[in-house]
């Protein structure tokens, strides 16, 4: 559980820094940065090492039911909407409060619906009870750091003017409520990977190890997300006519800027596909969609919020909003813990019950009746 729970934190490290290079893309349009990113993130970089590692790739989906890869193609596709509503959501919101908003609606979703989805048997015992605790713990430290960051916005916009001010609340209205909607969308992501296991299976049975084996249903996700962030993209590009922003003097760091992101981000779901894979060979319970996922986001959101305070965006909060964005932090290393006590009873008690089956009761032999003998 210790290896599965570490490839799930250096997922998040990946989720929770891949968007930092953004922050140094000069000149460009949100269309620009982020359709660069998810040309390259969405098809390039993620499909590309696919065909080159995976053997027979497309010889993976032979005899898996079409509704299957329809519906990994479709909840790819709500992750690819969900994607670029987080994209315009980190530039309203900021990273800190981005990532705790996408990502806690993101880990409850696609964490709670692959457990009742693969583990309701366990909901109402000890280790279960513990495991969807820890996860609503873990979507309460996120609501408490979003707390923290409108608490932040409101000590920071103390010195600014009457418009300034109402224009700057306007604004982080719609952010969360897009972020809101991205995390919704987004948790896409991680149910798709849940009901891709025919096609995990398929993979390993053509001769690829179990952790290279998911690659295949990446694949396909990433194709849908494909498919919905980057043609939104570039209906943007022609509506807001910006396309000329490709030739700007800084385009060629920009583009390689961009490339890094793409990078970053199929490392972390690279190694949040490891997680899944170490966390569902611990046991006879397959917990890694659940408890593995709400580890990922949530350290992705301790990470993001990090980063957010060392780019500035906590220069001048009062103390009351850092010591609830603490308190927050707490809260969610609480709920991980707890998360990832409560599957290892679960684990236990399985482990118990295959070791001692219940022995199947036998009438009780009858001790021999006495015979009277007459003489």
């Amino acid at each position: 559980m210790g290896i599965g729970i570490a490839w799930a934190l250096l997922g998040a490290f990946f989720l929770g820094t891949f968007a930092l290079p953004s922050k140094y893309i000069k000149n460009f349009a949100w269309e620009n940065t982020w359709g660069a990113f998810f040309l390259f993130g969405m098809l390039i970089v993620p499909v590309g090492f696919a065909c080159l590692t995976v053997t027979d790739l497309w010889g993976s989906y032979a005899g898996v039911p079409t509704k299957t890869i329809f519906y990994v193609v479709a909840l790819g596709f709500l992750w690819g909407c969900g994607f670029c509503c987080w994209g315009y959501g980190l530039s309203m919101l900021g990273l800190s409060m981005g990532y705790a908003l996408t990502m806690g609606t993101m880990a409850l979703l696609g964490s709670m619906i692959p457990f009742l989805l693969g583990s309701s048997q366990y909901a109402a015992s000890l280790g279960g009870l513990m495991v969807m605790g820890g996860i609503f713990i873990c979507i309460t430290g996120v609501g408490i750091n979003g707390y923290a960051g409108v608490q932040r916005d409101k000590s920071q916009a103390g010195g600014e003017g009457e418009s300034e001010g109402e224009s700057k609340k306007i604004n982080i209205g719609l952010g969360l409520i897009v972020c809101v909607i991205a995390g919704v969308l987004s948790s896409g992501l991680n149910i798709a990977f849940h009901i891709g296991g025919d096609i995990f299976g398929n993979s390993e049975a053509l001769g690829n190890p179990g952790w290279m084996a998911g690659l295949a249903v990446w694949t396909l996700i990433f194709l849908g997300g494909m498919i919905s962030s980057v043609t939104f993209s570039v209906i943007q590009l022609c509506k807001n006519k910006t396309w000329a922003g490709f030739k700007v003097k800084e385009s060629g760091k920009n583009l390689v800027l961009s490339l890094i992101m793409a990078i970053g981000h199929f490392a972390c779901i690279f190694f949040y596909g490891l997680a899944v894979w170490q966390l569902n060979n611990i046991g006879e319970v397959k917990l890694g969609t659940s408890v593995g996922f709400a580890i990922f986001q949530s350290g992705a959101v301790i990470l993001g919020i990090s980063l957010g305070f060392f780019t500035g965006e906590w220069k001048g909060a009062s103390q009351k909003s850092r010591r609830w964005l603490l308190g927050g932090l707490a809260v969610l290393i609480l709920g991980i813990a707890i998360a990832s006590w409560g599957t290892g009873i679960i684990q236990k008690e399985k482990t118990k019950k295959v070791k001692n089956p219940p022995v199947a009761m036998q009438p009780a032999e009858q001790a021999p009746r006495a015979v009277a003998i007459s003489g």
